[in-house]
């Protein structure tokens, strides 16, 4: 029995990997088929903001169905949106159906992150590091992501070869967890009784919102950065599409770090240090006219921001799948409003008014991480 959790908690690991690949590819996608369709900036935020409803979604139903259905059921039933949106893409340029493919895409991301999320905190000693460690794979594939569409986009390969290399990544990462031993409709652990009592828990819902805004924060610095440095003509064509790499780059070595070198002692207190530097470095980020300058800035924001969400969680006190089916869905609510909003107002005001809303989000950020920093006492 301990190999075969060994085994589960495992498979988190590769899945994260590929769920990097596969979830934060969205940024860069939607810049290609903005230039292919013409599509406003209205219509893109509405895009990013599909796939993170389908984030919210999946968050909620991974931590909710295998209760009922068994997790192989739910996982795999979930799993696979990664390979059909990214597939749907390559076969029709249809609005609405670009909304369902986004959102497919969405819903393997939430599912992918929660299952790996509870398998952690189920079987891992370490929650932190471990945490940590899981979106450390996660980052390590963001940040192949653009190097990875960038090979598929040269040497005289289709349009569509992008998308087809991220199906394959999607059906793959399917594979993971069809290999991993999941527990079925019946068996141990196949059924789970949901323990609710978090649901009175002020620092589970501070908590949640220090989660809501942070989602705000990276799904509209990914999500629209490349689109931001081509308008303002700082970075460009690939090299602007490299500003991902920067990012989830220093976020890995900002995840590696906390993992490896610096372990976390006090969780809220260093919350609130890595929430205050993410506002001073955005800010810097925004007054950035350089490429140099602005790439420096990101990859220090990056490195702020890297340790965020995996140390909130892993300091919850909600972990249980249930728990993580309530936090990560109520989060990710910020994921589907932000870059919406983002994009409506650089609709309206220009691009850099609309990435100006994020400072917003994190000092909303900032507050929730201090609450928790001076309410050591709050439950």
């Amino acid at each position: 029995m301990n190999a075969l959790r060994q085994n589960k908690a495992a498979c988190a690991y590769p899945a994260m990997l590929l769920n990097g690949v596969c979830a934060s590819s969205g940024g860069v996608v939607m810049a290609l088929l903005q230039e292919r369709y013409g599509l406003s900036y209205q219509w893109s935020g509405l895009l990013l903001a599909m796939l993170s409803v389908g984030n919210l979604a999946a968050g909620f139903a991974a931590g909710m169905l295998p209760a009922h259905w068994g997790q192989r059921r739910t996982v795999l039933m979930l799993a696979g949106g990664a390979a059909l949106g990214y597939g749907a893409m390559i076969l029709t340029g249809s609005p609405w159906a670009l909304l369902a493919a986004f959102t497919l895409v969405g819903v393997a991301k939430g599912t992918t992150l929660n299952t790996s999320s509870a398998l952690i905190a189920a079987h891992a000693r370490e929650r932190t590091k471990c945490m940590n460690l899981i979106h450390a794979c996660f980052a390590t594939g963001s940040l192949l992501c653009p190097l990875f569409i960038a090979a598929l986009g040269m040497g005289g390969l289709p349009w569509w070869a992008p998308m087809a290399g991220l199906a394959l990544c999607g059906a793959a990462l399917w594979g993971v967890f069809a290999l991993a031993g999941l527990p079925g409709r019946t068996g141990d652990g196949a059924r789970v009784k949901n323990d609710w009592s978090f649901l009175r828990s002020p620092r589970f819902w501070v908590l949640t919102g220090l989660v809501f805004f942070q989602n705000c924060t990276e799904i509209s610095v990914t999500g629209w950065m490349v689109t931001y440095f081509k308008d303002v003509g700082i970075l460009s064509g690939p090299a602007g599409q490299m500003t991902v790499t920067v990012i989830w780059g220093a976020m890995l070595a900002g995840r590696l770090c906390i993992a490896f070198v610096f372990p976390v002692k006090n969780s809220f207190r260093t919350l609130s240090l890595m929430s205050a530097c993410c506002v001073g470095t955005y800010i810097l980020l925004l007054m950035a006219k350089t490429p140099a300058s602005a790439l420096i800035c990101l990859f220090l924001f990056g490195l702020a921001i890297a340790g965020v969400n995996p140390t909130a969680v892993a300091a919850g006190n909600a972990l249980s799948g249930a728990g993580l089916g309530v936090m990560l869905p109520a989060a990710g609510v910020g994921a589907v409003l932000m870059p919406y909003i983002t994009g409506a107002v650089a609709q309206r005001f220009g691009i850099w008014a609309g990435m100006l809303c994020t400072v917003f989000a994190l000092m909303g950020m900032t507050a929730c991480a201090v609450a928790l920093h001076r309410r050591n006492d709050m439950k």
